[in-house]
This record gives structure tokens, sequence and C-alpha cells, in this order.
């Protein structure tokens, strides 16, 4: 299965909100970083949406 990378609005308001509190973690990712996210932590699915603000990441699968 490969997966799609996509841009999302939410991931990324929520990398946002994180940078803003400078603190990691969001209801609305599903993993989420401060720095690159681990890829082995990233599970094989179809799609994941993905946002970044700054050093902050969010991952929505």
């Amino acid at each position: 299965m490969t997966t799609t990378w996509v841009t999302s609005s939410q991931a990324v308001a929520a990398a946002k909100r994180m940078a803003a509190a400078h603190a990691v973690g969001d209801p609305a990712c599903s993993l989420s970083a401060v720095g690159q996210p681990n890829p082995g932590l990233v599970p094989h699915v179809r799609r994941i949406g993905i946002g970044h603000y700054g050093d902050y990441w969010c991952l929505i699968w």
C-alpha cells in the first residue's frame, strides 16, 4: 500500500495552536511533534494529513 501525504488545513491549525502554546499535543493530531516526526511511529495507511508551523508538526490519519 502506498501512503499519500497531503497538506491538511486542520493539521496546520493544530500546529499553529501548539506553537502558540509552546507545547506538543493537540486533540486533532494522531501524532504531534516538535522537530521532525519519527517515521517509525507512522502507520501504513492510505492517507495522512500533515501540517507544520515553525518546528511543530501535526499528522492526522
